[in-house]
């Protein structure tokens, strides 16, 4: 009796130090818990569970609300997964230990620049900026469609480019350090004075100025996912662009949650979402540009087609604080 209480003792400290495991089904449940920030959560679930007889609950919030909560449940957190957001608060949360490292195998379908290096984040999609032009208005202006950041900050577009605000927009804030990066900064502040001088208003937040292109208030609107409200809208005379210069974009990561209930499972949904079938999935219940080279659904850009400008998410990230300051002192009139 005392050679099997050993044992079990020993076998125990192994478990807990990694070096051993029994098998999921043995220790887990088959249920998992999702903190969401992306569309379409219920199709995402109910397919997952259809793929691994797994039961999904989820949580819509926003990535700073799942933020604050992951904060104040540190040593007990009520979900096993983060499911999409801002990449800018997953890193944040590597930072603050609140999610564990995991590589998942159908990880490696994922550029490196959509992933972190270490494990703890890897994008599911991607957040693509791009222009919503409306024809009709174009037109009555006797104006061009511009398919490049250069056309867009022409004076000819002066009064007629809405976009939205950095200091509440993730799409704004993608937008200005991408130009910067693009450009580098010596160039890149004159060219944004450049472009911003066609922009007589900012909204707060990234979506409406795609909505205001498409009522044909303003000619044109920076847009994430510009292509969602074109599909959403067939009739109506809009143009997606996909500046030929380059073209910004941000991943949409999952993460396991640190001291998750149930690990495992949240280990076969992150592969579970960046294999093929997965992918297509997400694609279903959201239609953003796949981080994998999987074939787009119809109406979602394919990857390889973007030109899509190699923007360092960690450096941005920790650039933030700075590059809002100086928007702020250079652009007065939107305060």
């Amino acid at each position: 009796m005392r050679v099997l209480k050993f044992a079990g003792f020993i076998a125990a400290l192994l478990v807990t130090a990694g070096l051993f495991a029994t098998p999921a089904s043995a220790q887990e449940e088959k249920k998992l818990t999702m903190y969401v920030a992306y569309g379409g959560p219920e199709v995402i679930a109910d397919k997952f569970k259809e793929a691994t007889g797994i039961q999904v609950e989820f949580l819509t919030m926003s990535s700073g609300e799942v933020l604050t909560r992951l904060r104040a449940e540190k040593a007990n957190p009520g979900a096993d997964v983060w499911f999409g957001g801002g990449s800018d608060a997953f890193i944040q949360a590597k930072k603050e230990g609140l999610t564990a490292p995991y590589k998942a195998p159908n990880g490696s379908r994922v550029d490196a620049a959509f992933k972190d290096p270490d494990g703890y984040w890897t994008g599911v999609s991607l957040v693509v900026v791009g222009f919503l032009a409306n024809k009709d208005r174009l037109a009555s202006k006797n104006l061009a469609v511009p398919m490049t950041w250069e056309a867009l900050a022409s004076p000819d577009y002066r009064d007629e480019v809405s976009a939205s605000n950095l200091n509440t927009s993730g799409t704004a804030y993608t937008t200005v350090s991408g130009v910067l990066q693009i450009k580098g900064e010596q160039d890149g502040w004159p060219f944004l004075d450049k472009l911003y001088a066609n922009i007589p208003f900012l909204t707060k937040s990234g979506s409406a100025p795609g909505k205001m292109a498409l009522s044909g208030e303003y000619a044109v609107g920076i847009a994430p996912d510009p292509h969602i409200m074109a599909n959403a809208n067939p009739d109506a005379p809009l143009v997606v662009v996909y500046p030929e210069d380059g073209v910004l974009a941000w991943p949409s990561p999952v993460s396991v949650i640190a001291n998750a209930r149930h690990p495992e499972n949240a280990r076969a949904f992150v592969d579970w979402c960046l294999s093929p079938e997965g992918q297509k999935v997400l694609m279903q219940a959201s239609p953003r540009v796949p981080t994998t080279n999987v074939e787009p659904l119809p109406g979602v850009p394919r990857l390889a087609d973007l030109n899509l400008v190699p923007y360092d998410i960690q450096h941005w990230g920790s650039e933030r604080e700075r590059v809002v300051g100086e928007f702020n002192k250079r652009f007065p009139k939107y305060q």
